[in-house]
């Protein structure tokens, strides 16, 4: 049997998203002219509070492109794992994102109503929560349509219902801790057609006053 080498771990993608957010925050970024302010797109910081609720943090932010579209950049990150109980729960990578806004809703506020969306998908893995666990090979890639309803629950906040489906190829190594070692049981490459994520995601406009404010009529 072979055993595992050990894997460093090195997470850009999710502190990239974590320094977009901090600077959008922040009030840098879009400008809005003074005489109107929803002429700039509107921009949104997010977090999907079913993964924060599984304990792997999530992050993301959203453009408004043209009122009707929208693109999100959304990363997670948990890396928690015990080496003396050999049980590991470590995902990390991240969602590109367009969508078309439509319906009504989206006509008086910015992101919200009805969304279709086209994503890509990028993650790493290693689960083992037993005698066995699954580590991904290098990344697993994935793409699909999502659908969802985002509506106003604050003046500066929504809840966005959503829902992806596609495919996701994954290379995986089953493996099993002995004697201080992770010894490997078998591989493979997974594949996957269906529902690949739900979202539970509270959506957050900020800014000060009237800037970055998501209605389209003013106050």
């Amino acid at each position: 049997m072979k055993i595992i080498p050990e894997i460093k771990y090195r997470h850009t993608a999710a502190a990239a998203v974590i320094a977009a957010a901090a600077s959008l925050a922040s009030g840098q970024g879009f400008a809005q002219c003074p005489a109107c302010s929803h002429c700039a797109p509107a921009v949104a910081v997010k977090t999907n509070l079913l993964h924060d609720l599984l304990i792997t943090p999530d992050l993301g932010v959203e453009v408004e492109i043209a009122r009707r579209f929208s693109v999100s950049l959304e990363g997670v990150w948990g890396w928690w794992g015990s080496d003396r109980a050999s049980h590991c729960w470590r995902v990390a990578g991240g969602w590109l994102e367009g969508r078309w806004w439509f319906g009504r809703k989206s006509e008086v506020r910015a992101l919200s109503g009805h969304h279709l969306g086209l994503y890509g998908s990028i993650h790493k893995y290693d689960f083992a929560l037993g005698s066995t666990g699954r580590q991904s090979i290098g990344c697993t890639y994935g793409a699909g349509v999502s659908y969802g309803y985002s509506f106003p629950i604050a003046r500066r906040l929504n809840l966005d219902l959503s829902a992806r489906a596609g495919y996701f190829r994954s290379p995986y190594v089953k493996y099993q801790p002995q004697c201080g070692e992770f010894m490997k049981l078998a591989s493979g490459v997974r594949q996957y057609v269906g529902i690949t994520d739900v979202e539970i995601t509270l959506v957050w406009f900020p800014g000060a006053k009237s800037k970055n404010l998501p209605d389209y009529e003013p106050y």
